[in-house]
């Protein structure tokens, strides 16, 4: 019966493939890209080095090795002899790969299970107890070694996940089949690198499901709409606020739908609420630069909201890069010594000194920064596809294999869900731009040294912000650590807030006080050290949306 099922799923295989197969021209050009020989050459010499290093310190290799070997040991008698023991080795918090209870109950299961995760836990403690490694090589290794230790999971394999073999063999192979349809159309859809779709893509519409805040165009430019959103409110305060999202994805994160977004909860408290659209750039944007977000983005919004609203100042909160650009306007204006045209600013997981990227910084290298901007100067863009991959790699037995093995082995279809629908809703990025940010930003952590970054034909210094801010970051973020946002925060002047709120880049900024799901902490003292300031703050219920809109109400005229 089990040959039999599998000659039928084979034939079928077969027959659903051979046209595909030959029509699928596999990129040459993908394969040999300069990014893929980069991350080659420096994926060897870190290699190189390790080895060069262990050679050296064989008392360590021999410790972690005799280590192994004994808890192996201990696994088989566990499991073999004493019929499914205690754990010698256990998932950490959050892995959900090993949840079916046969990897528990089932000794072969069992046994394949401990030993992946203790082969993962001692070659990545094997790469931390070297030493004479510079500190950037060992988070290189770790982080790709990561990537490929969780790609061999025995998760992701039908011949070694219970769950998946029972369902393979009572669905006849009907459920690989399935899987293998939406992996084609998942092929035909992503750009240099597999980007698997976390979420229905046609159940959302934007504008009527998600983003569908009323408001209307009220400006635009050739690199941004500026949106006007409608009042909810008899009494509107008085100073408007402009909110610049980040141009590295769509601007409706802050407005998905009713329940969770933050444009409607402003509009309900009175606040009059401007929003910019950035353009997804094409071949046509190639030479956009990061300044010209500032100067023909940022500045020329705040010219049409006072145009507007006959309002001298606004507030202005950035998200993510938007946050980046919005630090570097106001540091320009300081520069060209203009008025102040804004009256606070607000940082959401803004990153102003890049000298702590976190795992980002894996990509962080001449060799492999240079190699991009060989491939982005070439197409005149930087894939948002891929960018959207590399961000979801950060966080890839969450964000990325279990969608693999959910929608290409156990062939279910992907939940409706607005947050990874706009997840998906890729935005490529302008080259210049895009160089700019990884060389000049990332690679040189330029923007907070003096005279760094010129914008606009002047040069701008962070310490010369002089207005209120507020920066918040998530404790879990993975994408902008919250010490690197909080040593960005020190390097502004005027008075600043910091408030650190739970969850993550996107769950713990998207966090509508009515979920009373994540709460925050707060300390008035910014000291020295991120550790120092955690040290010393209190935890508060609730979201921080409500701590932010007191603050805010404190730079509003009167309401009119």
């Amino acid at each position: 019966m089990f040959q039999n099922f599998f000659s039928d799923y084979l034939v079928k295989l077969q027959e659903s493939n051979q046209k595909w197969w030959q029509d699928l021209e596999l990129s040459k050009a993908a394969v040999n890209s300069p990014f893929n020989k980069a991350m080659q050459e420096v994926n060897f010499d870190d290699t190189a080095k390790l080895f060069e290093k262990a050679a050296n310190q064989p008392s360590t290799l021999l410790s972690l090795q005799t280590q192994w070997w004994e808890q192996q040991l201990q696994i088989w008698q566990n499991v073999a002899l004493a019929g499914n023991a205690a754990n010698v080795v256990e998932p950490e918090r959050g892995d959900k790969r090993f949840a079916d209870d046969a990897w528990q109950s089932e000794a072969f299961y069992n046994f394949i299970k401990q030993s992946y995760l203790l082969f993962s836990k001692t070659y990545l403690d094997t790469i931390n107890s070297i030493e004479g490694i510079d500190e950037q090589a060992k988070e290189r290794l770790s982080f790709f070694s990561r990537q490929a230790i969780n790609a061999l999971s025995p998760s992701n394999f039908i011949a070694t996940n219970p769950e998946l073999l029972k369902l393979t063999l009572e669905q006849n192979g009907e459920n690989l089949l399935a899987g293998l349809e939406v992996l084609k159309e998942d092929l035909e859809s992503s750009a240099d690198i597999l980007k698997i779709r976390m979420t229905n893509n046609n159940a959302f519409r934007i504008g009527e499901d998600v983003a569908n805040t009323q408001g209307d165009v009220v400006f635009k430019n050739d690199l941004f709409e500026l949106i006007q959103y409608k009042p909810l409110t008899e009494k509107v305060n008085g100073t408007p606020l402009l909110i610049v999202p980040p141009f590295i994805n769509k601007y409706y994160i802050l407005d998905l739908r009713e329940k969770n977004s933050m444009v409607r909860w402003l509009l309900e408290k009175g606040h009059s609420v401007f929003m910019m659209s950035w353009v997804n750039p094409g071949e046509q944007h190639a030479n956009v630069e990061f300044g010209d977000y500032v100067t023909d983005g940022v500045v020329k919004a705040v010219s049409a909201i006072e145009d507007i609203t006959g309002q001298e100042q606004i507030n202005a909160a950035g998200y993510c890069i938007g946050g980046t650009v919005l630090a570097s306007t106001v540091a320009y204006y300081a520069a060209k010594r203009m008025k102040k045209r804004i009256k606070s600013a607000s940082f959401f997981t803004t990153l102003l000194d890049f000298g702590q990227p976190g795992e980002v910084g894996a990509y962080i290298n001449d060799t492999i920064v240079s190699a991009i901007e060989m491939q982005n100067s070439a197409k005149g863009y930087m894939d948002g596809r891929s960018l959207s991959v590399t961000f979801s790699m950060l966080r890839e037995n969450s964000l990325y294999w279990n969608y693999y093995v959910d929608n290409y082995l156990k062939g279910r279809s992907p939940v409706d869900f607005d947050l990874l629908y706009w997840n998906s809703d890729s935005t490529n990025v302008a080259a210049k731009c895009h160089n700019f940010m990884l060389r000049e930003l990332y690679l040189e952590n330029k923007l907070v040294q003096d005279k760094g970054v010129k914008v606009g034909g002047v040069w701008i210094d962070l310490n010369k912000i002089k207005i209120p801010s507020y920066f918040v970051s998530t404790k879990e973020d993975h994408i902008a650590l919250w010490q690197g946002t909080y040593r960005g925060a020190l390097k502004t002047g005027g008075n600043k807030t910091f408030v650190l709120g739970e969850s993550g880049h996107i769950a713990g900024i998207v966090n509508h006080p009515a979920k009373g799901k994540y709460g925050y902490w707060l300390n008035d003292n910014l000291d020295d050290s991120a550790d120092e300031w955690m040290a010393n703050a209190e935890r508060n219920d609730g979201s921080w949306w409500v701590h932010w809109h007191e603050w805010l109400m404190g730079f509003n005229l009167m309401s009119k």
